[in-house]
């Protein structure tokens, strides 16, 4: 009994006080827009269709140092995807729809700062906090003549029969992937109790070449993980 209270307090006193570190898992919702849109093409017998999608379940993990006095410092990563259908028509026919994927991975460099605490008597602290860091991300592109033609063999009216699987090897090869970098500026809660550590914050992020047709996107994160 007395190894369980001392345990207890041992808790009850590192929870009285934030970590110096912290790690774990960070699940969110991504918030955007696509519209459907036909991209120009060469001549009039192309057709090409890209489907509207929005919004993106994201999962990835973050890591955070409160060694400094005023601020705390922290690195996430995240991947996020949905889908959306690809219509082509060319001279030798037209295909089913077709599913095709996009997808981004994300790393976020932010920094951070209290911006007032309060108690849980006995239990936990919470705080509010603000910050905002610099971001790079590698994100698919959107269905375009130049892939299509790559897709084919190098001739936009060859047959199309066989483009599902030349998708598929488009999108396991890396090197057609987009890479861009932004910042972002975020802010919300920290809750602490005993060792277990939890972050709600809304986040936007300010960049190009992620969300067709945008200069960036919101998205609500939560963060469970291990606070030392």
């Amino acid at each position: 009994m007395k190894k369980i209270l001392s345990l207890f307090t041992f808790l009850l006193f590192i929870s009285q006080a934030y970590s110096i570190a912290g790690f774990g898992l960070q699940v969110g919702q991504s918030m955007f827009s696509v519209e459907e849109n036909s991209p120009t093409m060469s001549n009039e017998l192309l057709l090409l269709t890209n489907g509207a999608f929005e919004n993106a379940f994201n999962i990835g993990g973050y890591l955070y140092l409160d060694v400094i006095p005023v601020v705390d410092i922290e690195v996430d990563f995240s991947a996020q995807a949905n889908t959306y259908n690809i219509q082509f028509e060319n001279a030798s026919g037209s295909m089913d729809p077709l599913d095709f994927g996009w997808a981004s991975t994300d790393l976020y460099f932010t920094v951070r700062k209290k911006l007032f605490g309060f108690k849980i008597p006995f239990i936990a602290k919470a705080k509010l906090f603000a910050g905002g860091g610099y971001n790079t991300h590698t994100t698919t592109p959107l269905a375009s003549e130049d892939m299509i033609t790559d897709l084919l063999g190098g001739d936009i009216n060859n047959d199309v029969s066989n483009l599902d699987n030349s998708l598929e090897d488009y999108l396991s090869d890396s090197d057609n992937y987009l890479t861009s970098s932004g910042y972002h500026l975020q802010g919300g809660l920290q809750f602490k109790l005993f060792l277990l550590d939890t972050f709600v914050f809304y986040r936007q992020v300010f960049v190009e070449d992620v969300i067709p047709d945008a200069k960036g996107f919101g998205s609500m994160n939560l963060r469970i993980g291990m606070g030392f």
